[in-house]
């Protein structure tokens, strides 16, 4: 066997291509003078087994209900497409198992067939809170689901999303 990779056409080690002889008999002796001991295996189980016990800590304990200040709103399904909360006065919308909170003006509902969120004077909003036609959009609440149960946190308010340009017309 010749001692040039170029001039081999399978060379059982490294990648194709040229290096000279001095050069490739050095690289050989780096990579296989030292192979790997025990304590490497020792240490890459110890490293797993300290990655999987974090992950069943981190997903175990994400089932717990969120503390004060959550106020829970009750279990997603049977949450009504729109209502105001009681306590809060937050508008809850919950369409598909997605719900959200929104400071909002009175009377402002959830639309099917539009699927928007709607005011009596004509006014429509997008799911999001943007408000259409250049009108002043909803201030988010954050909302939280846990195990089914919808939790809001009624001390925080978000920052209302830019309004829309276009304008949507009532569809309820």
């Amino acid at each position: 066997m010749t001692s040039n990779p170029a001039a081999d056409p399978s060379p059982s080690f490294g990648p194709s291509g040229h290096l000279p002889d001095r050069a490739a008999r050095r690289a050989r002796k780096i990579v296989l003078r030292a192979p790997l001991g025990l304590q490497w295996v020792i240490a890459s189980l110890v490293a797993g087994l300290v990655v999987l016990v974090a992950g069943v800590l981190l997903l175990g304990r994400g089932a717990a209900p969120p503390g004060p200040p959550w106020t829970p709103l009750g279990a997603v399904e049977t949450l009504p497409a729109s209502s105001v909360d009681g306590p809060s006065g937050l508008l809850v919308v919950n369409v598909g198992g997605r719900v959200r909170a929104f400071r909002a003006p009175e009377d402002v509902t959830y639309c099917a067939p539009s699927n928007r969120l709607e005011h009596p004077d004509g006014r429509v909003w997008a799911l999001t809170g943007r408000g259409t036609g250049g009108q002043p959009s909803l201030a988010p609440v954050p909302t939280l689901t846990v195990a089914g149960i919808a939790y809001v946190d009624a001390t925080v308010t978000g920052a209302p999303p830019e309004p829309l340009a276009e304008l949507s017309e009532p569809g309820c």
